[in-house]
């Protein structure tokens, strides 16, 4: 089982959302991916949520202790 980071950019605009797509769909099942953001960019994470959900991941969001990053680990269900 093998797992991946991705670190966004500050603004999650369309060339992140295709970024974390071309990553997700080169995954097999029980594979993990950490998807790393700034967490004033929490509020942009739903096409990002979107997407693991259309491709069939478990995801738990979650934020840091001290409120700098915002982080979307994923794991592929299968």
């Amino acid at each position: 089982m093998s797992k991946m980071s991705i670190t966004l950019p500050p603004e999650i605009d369309d060339r992140a959302v295709e970024h974390v797509r071309n990553a997700i769909n080169k995954m097999a099942p029980g594979e993990e991916i950490n998807i790393n953001m700034e967490s004033a960019d929490a509020h942009q994470a739903d096409p990002i949520i979107n997407l693991l959900a259309e491709h069939d991941f478990d995801f738990q969001p979650r934020g840091t202790n001290d409120g700098r990053r915002y982080f979307i680990n994923a794991r592929k269900k299968g």
